[in-house]
């Protein structure tokens, strides 16, 4: 599914080159669960944000289910992440003034879904992760945990192959943390292919396989 090479990424500031991953080479099986792993400021974020990409390397290179991932070919990013991907960040990022139906729903409407097709999806989606009680509940009416689930619903909702996860957890119980990656074991199950990063070893040893950075490369 993930096949990297040579990945390498900086940014400058006064002048100055701050290299944050370099000669990382990482490949990823469909349907393998992953955990990116280190100290703050390894690189985590922005290797997660390549291979999701929303970001993109200096130089490397990048294949995607078989794709090279080429920045140059207008909109190729965007169609890669409509296709392939579903995000799950830690700050749940919902609309406040919408329904938990309605954000779920809101990645179908650039797929120009009649508002019954994207109902009718947003509610298994819904379903699939246990909260269809609360579809009509605003993101303040729910707990941490219950937020998160709708945020994985509407990562599911145009059934990507690839679900990107930004420490899940971070802003979660240590209830509902075990909740949310017993739900992530499950899409595992399922088939799907999943790249999250977390700084909580607890929440690692969850998935098939740890890779570690440290000062922008892989180490472990």
């Amino acid at each position: 599914m993930i096949q990297i090479e040579g990945l390498y990424k900086s940014y400058w500031r006064s002048g100055i080159e701050l290299v944050v991953i370099h000669d990382i080479d990482l490949a990823v099986s469909e349907g393998e669960f992953i955990a990116i792993m280190g100290p703050s400021g390894s690189g985590k974020s922005t290797l997660l944000n390549i291979i999701g990409c929303l970001d993109i390397a200096d130089r490397g290179h990048y294949q995607l289910d078989g794709q090279t991932v080429d920045p140059g070919i207008p909109h190729h990013l965007a169609r890669l992440r409509a296709r392939y991907i579903g995000f799950v960040f830690q700050s749940f990022n919902l609309i406040p003034t919408r329904s938990a139906l309605d954000n779920v729903a809101l990645p179908l409407l650039y797929q120009g879904m009649t508002r019954s097709a994207r109902n009718s999806r947003a509610r298994s989606a819904l379903q699939r992760v246990g909260v269809t009680d609360r579809s009509a509940h605003l993101p303040s009416q729910l707990s941490g945990g219950q937020q998160q689930r709708v945020a994985i619903a509407r990562a599911l909702v145009n059934q990507p192959r690839l679900l990107i996860a930004d420490e899940p957890t971070g802003a979660l119980d240590s209830h509902n943390s075990s909740q949310v990656m017993t739900l992530f074991r499950e899409l595992h199950d399922e088939g799907h292919t999943l790249v999250m990063v977390t700084h909580d070893p607890a929440i690692g040893e969850r998935a098939d396989r740890v890779v570690i950075l440290s000062d922008g490369a892989v180490v472990s």
